[in-house]
């Protein structure tokens, strides 16, 4: 009984296995399905367009979710697309936006260690301090100095009035941020 049961579960990883006109048939969903995720945000986006006064993109709190799982939805269904890290940064700004800062930085967390090679990675990394200096209680200095530390080495050749005041912050970053600026002032 039990080789009947190894016989028939092999038959079926090599029926499963072995079919190209399948593989072909499973890229081209994804593709599209990509391509339909995308589009699905941007309708969404739009229909948040029409419905603001100014023709921007307005939101409240609940639609501020419901906007950025859809970006999340990209980037976790299409993780190895170029368009997946576009998406969570896209995401982790809308949470901050809308003063989900703990979910922000998740998200931003996941962001630099999944796309090292993400063309906005300054910003993030700036984004990902800036949020733990003043917005996530409580405040996590550690994470703070790691982010801008990091900024710094990443980017030698950043404006030096940029790298003035990351570098006076780092040295201050004992300070909650409300206490450095009432010193700097």
């Amino acid at each position: 009984m039990k080789w009947l049961l190894v016989i028939a579960v092999g038959c079926l990883f090599a029926a499963c296995s072995s079919n190209p006109e399948a593989s072909e048939k499973s890229d081209e969903t994804k593709s599209t399905g990509l391509a339909g995720a995308i589009q699905e945000v941007k309708a969404f986006e739009d229909s948040l367009k029409k419905s603001s006064t100014s023709g921007t993109l307005e939101f409240n709190d609940e639609t501020a979710v419901i906007y950025a799982e859809k970006c999340l939805a990209v980037s976790h269904r299409f993780p190895k697309s170029k368009e997946a890290p576009k998406f969570m940064d896209k995401a982790h700004i809308i949470f901050a936006s809308a003063g989900l800062h703990q979910r922000s930085v998740i998200i931003a967390d996941s962001l630099i260690m999944l796309y090292p090679l993400y063309k906005n990675r300054p910003m993030v990394l700036e984004s990902l301090a800036g949020a733990y200096d003043v917005f996530v209680i409580p405040r996590q200095k550690e994470k703070v100095k790691m982010y801008y530390e990091l900024l710094l080495k990443e980017n030698p050749n950043m404006e030096s009035e940029q790298r003035k005041q990351i570098e006076d912050r780092l040295k201050h970053v004992d300070l909650t941020f409300d206490e450095y600026v009432s010193k700097s002032n």
